[in-house]
């Protein structure tokens, strides 16, 4: 047919050509006359659209279903999110339109529930675990795990709700989800803890006051955070260690002597920043004291940008890294690490560790740390 139609040859099994030059063919057979846009409908059996139609078709569709999704929930945290997020196409726009595309009545179903959950954080707010949170919002204890659909929705509408950054990994995401109330991964979130009291109301804590009255150290986890109110450190300083085995040995040499101290061992993970967070709103400081090498300077960069004035970076300067400095060679991947280092404070330190090559280990100045130590505690 297109062989006589157009006088070409076709041998492939599939052809192309424009349908202006389909119908300027069209028009020089004995059809010559007969409406081709009315013949088109009747050989295939069913109504044409143009391209443009159907878009504006659905753009109409699409902006009614939202409409009637956010009418549901209307002048709620969760109306005004998703409102604004499919005004303005921000937020999780990108997500919605893709779910959108490949589910309508799942997506319904999810932002059902997430609005139901924003709704729930914002206007009657308690601490809970996730899981029970799920379960008494979906029936289902896992539909807000952080691996799941609702879950990667309920962080963008708590982002939202509290004007921050989508967080862009699991400790952000546990952050974001506890100030909204929300207890995840209770159990391996904790923090190490020496001579720190804490209150309920102004009660002191029978847990917390006795490991400091004996000063054992203390593994506190979000769920204990999320019971206090208040905490205390001893003469208004807490003296924050990377190391877990420098923390045990300056605990070992004070014996019962009452010194505030953390042990944030390696990452710092939210327990430790929420402590740290109680402890600067009560107005003591912070003296940081980690590794010269590029994960240890991240960490003290972290902490510097979170805490400014309130955190003293200890026994962090050149002298101490070239009096300890070790053979052992940093990789050229673990130095480009170094490039993210916004703190003015640390990129003099930074620099000569990319050049040194070369990283510095704590354990060494414990005795510095402990001459510090006993000179605070012997201060009047």
């Amino acid at each position: 047919m297109l062989r006589s139609l157009f006088r070409k040859d076709y041998p492939g099994k599939s052809a192309s050509f424009s349908v202006e030059k389909f119908i300027n063919a069209y028009d020089e057979t004995k059809f010559r006359g007969i409406d081709f846009m009315e013949v088109l409908p009747l050989y295939f059996e069913e109504e044409l659209n143009w391209k443009k139609d159907l878009k504006t078709l659905y753009q109409k569709e699409k902006t009614q279903y939202f409409k009637q999704l956010i009418s549901q929930f209307q002048d709620t945290p969760g109306a005004l999110w998703l409102g604004e997020t499919i005004n303005q196409k921000n937020n999780a726009y990108p997500v919605l339109t893709v779910k959108y595309d490949e589910d309508k009545e799942r997506l319904q179903r999810l932002l059902f529930q997430v609005c139901q959950g924003l709704n729930q954080c914002i206007i009657d707010p308690e601490n809970v675990r996730l899981a029970l949170f799920a379960s008494q919002i979906t029936k289902d204890p896992h539909a807000f795990d952080m691996n799941k659909e609702g879950g990667r929705l309920l962080l963008y509408a708590l982002s939202y709700q509290y004007k921050i950054k989508y967080p862009k990994n699991a400790e952000e995401q546990m952050e974001l989800l506890y100030t909204a109330g929300l207890i995840y991964d209770e159990v391996s979130n904790y923090t190490i803890c020496r001579g720190i009291k804490a209150y309920v109301a102004n009660q002191l804590h029978s847990g917390w006051n006795g490991f400091a009255n004996v000063g054992e150290p203390l593994h506190i986890s979000l769920w204990n955070i999320s019971r206090i109110d208040r905490v205390s450190c001893v003469k208004n300083r807490v003296y924050v260690f990377e190391n877990p085995t420098v923390f045990s040995e300056i605990a070992g040499l004070l014996e019962d002597r009452p010194c505030s101290m953390i042990c944030s061992a390696g990452n710092i993970m939210v327990a430790t920043l929420l402590l740290l967070d109680k402890i600067v709103q009560e107005g003591s400081l912070i003296y940081y004291g980690g590794d010269f090498d590029p994960e240890g300077l991240i960490i003290a960069d972290k902490l510097k940008k979170r805490y400014g004035e309130k955190l003293i970076l200890w026994h962090f300067n050149p002298e101490e890294y070239n009096d300890i400095q070790s053979k052992i060679e940093i990789s050229d991947t673990r130095l480009k690490k170094l490039d993210g280092i916004a703190s003015q404070e640390l990129l003099e330190m930074a620099e000569i560790i990319r050049q040194s090559g070369c990283g510095a280990y704590q354990e060494l100045l414990v005795d510095d740390y402990m001459k510090d130590i006993e000179l605070f505690l012997s201060a009047d």
